[in-house]
């Protein structure tokens, strides 16, 4: 080492070093080492003249007192730089000291806490600064659709009236726990969510915005399947429920979501398919109300659904029930294209059974040509002409390329042939009063056959009505329906008929009036003749769309045109 004469040190292998200090700060090494050069430099002074002693004395002896006295000076330079960093370290740690005192200084400043909860309520801390950041208005909003009960009491505390307003707010606490669990024990964070049918739906089949669940704040995702499960978890983890009530919150929106969301496509399904079992009623009624086996026969076309070209009652009905599992099952797109299937197919059979019993009214009355709805299958009609003919004893045929049906005329009978029958008809009470015989001759021996005396009023009936025809009692039937005018209320007419001329009142006529009017479907709803009548009541109701007025007009055009009178 050279030692510069001005009292200074240089160090030998270029800049000097810096010495470390615990806060990574720095101090040059000729600040250390400043006095301790001095000393050396003054000491070497110092043996300058032992040097030259030690000349004197021999190279041996010389350069053992060298080696020693920089061996001591060496020790003094040590001492000193050890003395040196003491001094900055504690200078250093005395500076992180006066931080930390400072931070903690602003941390404890403005409210006297920092923003974290606290268990515990200093003496000094504002209750309404505890209530906020242990439970809160913003919990409260989340929770109170999942606990209300809870949250109007937590929102009742008042600190300035609250003997100790830190119990009060643990009491608090500890009640929004409670509640939450209680609320998921019974199921209201359960995202399952049942029909108006009564049957669940399968939500784990719904889109995936409502099939997952993100969670606040790590945006976690988790199954839908497990809401109830991880809202149980985080309340059981969560130390405050502040923050249990964020999770709990977003699950419990999650699942109203869904269930609007099912609800929404819940009524527009419910809607067309209500629509589609009112079409259905209609048919039914309509289809009862054809007699005999032509009704029977028409029935087991458009109700049982036994003809190829079109679907039955029953067919839909299976399709509404497929509908139905499409929807539990959450794929509504499937379950609407069914049920759009089911309504088209009983709009259809709706036109065709109303047709069919059109034309049968129709027949009654003898027009000449029916046109035949583009919704009705030509193939159903076809078969259904035969059965109209044998019913009717008319001719009817179908013009397919017409798309009608046609009606021949029907030869009636002359007015005098009428009159003599309905002579008969009127007196055909008597057995030996039949065209041909004789008013005076006897009557023909009995038979074993013939009823006993006792059984004459039967007897009467019976021939009677083998007796008449429509033809033959035509003013009989038509002054029935004039004298019902009147005498009933907005859907129906009712006569007593023991009430009725002499002439009229015959079972005979009575019934081949009711035998008419049953047939006309597309006016009449029902008619009733009291058994045994006269005397009795004779009854009929007519359709709503129809009325009383217009449906006994509409019955005396129809008589009146295919039977005469």
């Amino acid at each position: 080492m050279q030692i510069d004469r001005s009292g200074g040190g240089r160090w030998p292998f270029g800049d000097p070093p810096a010495v470390a200090t615990n806060r990574g700060s720095g101090t040059s090494f000729p600040e250390v080492i400043d006095p301790a050069v001095t000393s050396l430099s003054r000491g070497v002074a110092a043996l300058e003249p032992t040097v030259g002693v030690a000349g004197d004395l021999g190279t041996g002896v010389g350069l053992a007192l060298v080696v020693g006295g920089v061996l001591v000076l060496g020790g003094g330079l040590a001492a000193a730089v050890r003395a040196r960093s003491g001094s900055t370290a504690t200078a250093a740690n005395e500076g992180r000291s006066e931080r930390e005192a400072s931070t903690d200084s602003r941390v404890d400043g403005g409210s006297g806490t920092d923003d974290r909860p606290s268990s515990t309520l200093g003496g000094d801390e504002d209750p309404r600064v505890a209530f906020e950041e242990r439970i809160g208005d913003g919990t409260l909003e989340r929770l109170e659709p999942i606990a209300p009960a809870a949250v109007d009491r937590a929102r009742a505390f008042d600190p300035d009236s609250a003997t100790d307003p830190k119990r009060e707010i643990d009491r608090l606490e500890r009640e929004l726990r409670t509640a939450l669990e209680e609320a998921i024990a019974d199921g209201r964070l359960d995202p399952g969510v049942s029909s108006a049918f009564g049957e669940p739906y399968e939500i784990v089949n719904l889109p995936s915005q409502y099939r997952e669940v993100t969670l606040p704040p790590s945006d976690g995702t988790i199954h839908v399947a497990d809401v109830e499960s991880v809202a149980a978890d985080v309340l059981e983890e969560e130390r405050h429920v502040r923050d249990a009530a964020r999770t709990i919150g977003a699950l419990y929106d999650h699942c109203r979501e869904i269930e609007t969301y099912v609800r929404r496509q819940e009524e527009a399904f419910t809607d067309r398919r209500e629509a589609v079992e009112e079409t259905l009623a209609d048919v039914r009624e309509l289809a009862d109300r054809l007699e005999d086996d032509l009704g029977d026969r028409i029935g087991e076309f458009v109700v049982e659904g036994r003809h190829e070209s079109i679907d039955g009652v029953v067919e839909i009905e299976r399709l509404l029930s497929d509908a139905t599992r499409a929807l539990h099952r959450c794929t509504f797109d499937e379950a609407m294209r069914t049920l759009d299937q089911a309504r088209a197919s009983s709009d259809e059979l709706l036109v065709t059974v109303d047709f069919l019993g059109g034309v049968v009214g129709t027949v009654d009355h003898g027009r000449g040509r029916i046109d035949v709805p583009e919704e009705v299958p030509l193939a159903l009609v076809a078969d259904v002409v035969p059965l109209v003919t044998r019913r009717h004893d008319v001719a009817v045929d179908l013009d397919r390329e017409a798309r009608e049906i046609v009606l021949e005329k029907v030869q009636k009978e002359s007015r005098g042939d009428r009159d003599r029958q309905g002579e008969t008809g009127r007196k055909g009470i008597d057995p030996g009063s039949g065209p041909g015989s004789d008013p005076g001759s006897d009557p023909p021996p009995a038979s074993s056959s013939d009823p006993k005396p006792g059984d004459s009023r039967g007897t009467d009936r019976e021939r009677a009505r083998e007796a008449v025809t429509p033809e033959s009692i035509a003013d009989e039937i038509l002054y029935v329906l004039r004298e019902l005018d009147g005498v009933g209320d907005a859907a129906s007419v009712e006569c007593q008929t023991e009430r009725l001329p002499d002439p009229v009142a015959e079972p005979a006529v009575l019934e081949e009036l009711a035998r008419f009017c049953r047939r006309q479907t597309d006016v009449v709803v029902d008619v009733e003749l009291q058994e045994g009548a006269p005397p009795g009541f004779l009854e009929i109701r007519f359709d709503e769309h129809t009325g009383v007025d217009a449906g006994l007009e509409t019955l005396r055009e129809r008589f009146a045109d295919r039977y005469g009178g």
